[in-house]
């Protein structure tokens, strides 16, 4: 992988990030508390299956492209 493609794949991963959160705290207010915790369940899962995925496999190859890392 190059390494302008994982910082492509970063920066996106940053605004899915973004998108998902505005989700969660659209679900979290729904009245229905079976419903609101079997979307918020599926929320958990998908970032956790996203970072698993697509963020982990590219820090592996350019651990300084992690996102948490404080920028320098």
């Amino acid at each position: 992988m190059k390494r302008e493609i994982g910082q492509e794949i970063v920066t996106a991963m940053e605004s899915v990030d973004s998108a998902i959160h505005r989700l969660d705290v659209a679900v979290r207010a729904i009245e229905d508390e079976t419903e609101r915790k079997r979307m918020l369940k599926f929320i958990a899962l998908l970032i956790c299956d996203l970072h698993e995925q697509i963020t982990l496999s590219v820090v592996k190859h350019f651990p300084d492209l992690h996102p948490d890392l404080p920028e320098s």
